[in-house]
C-alpha cells in the first residue's frame, strides 16, 4: 500500500502559502459616496471615491483635499505619495483639514496625519474617483480602520479671505473594519488544496 502522505503535506503547503494574500479592505458611505480603501500591500492602499453626491453635497464639482490618519505611522519622518485623477506623485503633508481650514495647511502638531491638496474636479454623475498611496514604510492601520476627512468644493475660486468654500458638510470618521478579502487567486489556490486533500484523504481510505 502506497502512502499518499506526501501528497497530503503538499497540498496543506499550498493551503499555507496562499493565506497571507488576503488583504484588508475598509469600507464606508456618507451622502451619496461610497469610500473604500484597500490595503494592497503592507505599505500601500488604494482609495476609490464613488456614487452621485446627495444631502449638501448635492452640488459639489470638485473634491478638494482629504487627509488620513490612525495609520500607526509617524509623518514627520514616514513619507507618502499620491496617484491619480488631478495627483500625480503629489507628496502628503503632515498636516489636516477642519471645518473652516479646507487645505492641507492646519498644522495641530500631530505626528500621525497626512493631508492631500488635489482641487479635481469630480466629472460627470456617478463619480469614481481611484487613487493609489504609497507609504515610505508598512502601515499599521488601527482595528477601526483608517480614519478619513475630506472636502468637497462647489468651484475653485477663492472668498475674500483667499480660502476655498467648501460644499456642506466635512466628513471626518474612520472608514469601515479592515475585512479580510483573499485574492482570486488565493480563492482558487485554496479551493484547489482543499480538493487536493480531499482526494488525497479518500484514495488512502480505499487502499486500506
Amino acid at each position: 500500500m502506497k502512502s499518499n502522505q506526501p501528497l497530503t503535506i503538499m497540498f496543506a503547503i499550498a493551503l499555507w502559502v496562499a493565506s497571507p494574500l488576503a488583504h484588508a479592505i475598509y469600507m464606508d458611505s456618507f451622502q451619496g459616496l461610497t469610500f473604500t480603501f484597500d490595503q494592497t500591500d503592507p505599505n500601500s492602499l488604494s482609495f476609490d471615491i464613488a456614487g452621485t453626491p446627495s444631502g449638501d453635497w448635492s452640488t459639489a464639482q470638485y473634491l478638494g483635499s482629504f487627509d488620513l490618519k490612525d495609520l500607526g505611522l509617524d509623518f514627520t519622518t514616514v513619507t507618502a505619495t499620491l496617484n491619480g485623477p488631478g495627483a500625480l506623485n503629489l507628496l502628503g503633508t503632515n498636516s489636516q483639514l477642519s471645518a473652516s481650514n479646507l487645505d492641507c495647511s492646519k498644522s495641530t502638531g500631530e505626528k500621525g496625519t497626512i493631508c492631500f491638496e488635489i482641487n479635481t474636479s469630480l466629472g460627470a454623475a456617478p463619480i469614481d474617483l481611484k487613487y493609489t498611496i504609497d507609504f515610505s514604510s508598512d502601515l499599521n492601520i488601527s482595528s477601526l480602520g483608517p480614519h478619513l476627512q475630506i472636502a468637497f468644493l462647489e468651484n475653485l475660486e477663492l472668498n475674500k479671505k483667499g480660502e476655498y468654500e467648501k460644499v456642506g458638510s466635512l466628513y471626518s470618521q474612520n472608514v469601515g473594519g479592515g475585512e479580510n478579502v483573499p485574492e482570486p487567486g488565493t480563492l482558487a489556490l485554496v479551493s484547489i488544496g482543499l480538493l487536493g486533500i480531499g482526494f488525497s484523504q479518500r484514495k488512502r481510505v480505499s487502499n486500506r
